[in-house]
């Protein structure tokens, strides 16, 4: 038996309101924009921007949107089953609405179940269940003060690698990707040559320096591809690629096609229903 099966998924904008109800499964919802009000018993959340909501089973909640001239309401929603009795019991431990440490990795994570859903490639429905586990389990983890799995796609928590301060150029990269950053400018602080640099971020990130900072300006031009309404242009140069012709030819070749394509895909409402155990309804 899985230890926990997902119902129904989706990311999209909610225009509607839904009075005060109740099912027999968890409903996990994740704020990307908008306004509104979240109605978990007898508690009014205003919505914020990156908050997450975790309705346990039998618990009374409404989401009542904004005033019509508001940003609308865009969310990620799970409906999912536990089976197992221990992480059952943690989820009703983790609270009504929570910020995550890192909203960024929630999102990932969602986009793999929406991508995997709409391809539904042999052990798609597998592959999007362990997603679903391994969000909990994080959740769970950071809620509850269990010991925490390392974020995905993050680099590995190396303070010092052979007298270099990785640390401060973790820092340094972080802070300046959105800016031109040179091997000159990462030697330098490192305090050793480029060929040394070169050698120690294989080591350690297994790729060079350039490639390192491209990766993260992919991953953030992703999110705001998503999440918000922003040109590509504009994308662009806020993640630190100096041309949009660059950037196209770069995300093409990484992700297979081209960034209105991922925003298309990814960007729109989209919703997958599967089927319960015994056929019984969702709603």
């Amino acid at each position: 038996m899985n230890e926990c099966s997902i119902l129904w998924c989706g990311k999209y904008h909610q225009n509607w309101e839904n009075e005060l109800h109740c099912h027999n499964y968890f409903q996990m919802v994740g704020i990307l924009s908008g306004s509104g009000t979240v109605y978990v018993d007898d508690q009014p959340y205003e919505i914020e921007k990156e908050q997450v909501f975790l309705l346990c089973p039998q618990q009374l909640h409404a989401i009542h949107c904004g005033e019509k001239n508001a940003a609308p309401l865009k969310m990620l929603d799970v409906k999912f089953t536990v089976a197992d009795p221990a992480l059952f019991e943690d989820l009703v431990r983790v609270g009504d609405m929570f910020h995550l440490q890192d909203f960024g990795w929630f999102v990932r994570f969602f986009d793999k179940i929406i991508a995997e859903s709409a391809q539904q490639r042999p052990y798609y429905y597998s592959i999007i269940s362990g997603y679903l586990l391994e969000m909990l389990v994080r959740i769970v983890r950071e809620r509850l003060g269990q010991p925490a799995a390392a974020p995905e796609e993050e680099a590995p928590r190396v303070a010092t690698f052979k007298g270099v301060d990785v640390a401060a150029l973790m820092q340094y990269i972080d802070f300046n990707y959105s800016r031109i950053i040179s091997l000159e400018d990462l030697s330098t602080l490192a305090g050793v040559n480029k060929t040394t640099l070169i050698s120690i971020f294989k080591e350690v990130y297994g790729t060079t320096p350039i490639r390192y900072i491209n990766r993260i300006r992919l991953r953030k031009a992703k999110e705001l591809l998503v999440n918000t309404d922003t040109s590509v242009s504009e994308i662009a140069d806020l993640v630190g690629f100096q041309s949009i012709h660059y950037f196209s030819r770069f995300f093409k070749a990484k992700e297979n096609c081209t960034p209105m394509e991922y925003r298309m895909r990814n960007g729109q409402s989209r919703y997958f229903s599967f089927q319960r155990q015994g056929g019984s309804s969702l709603w």
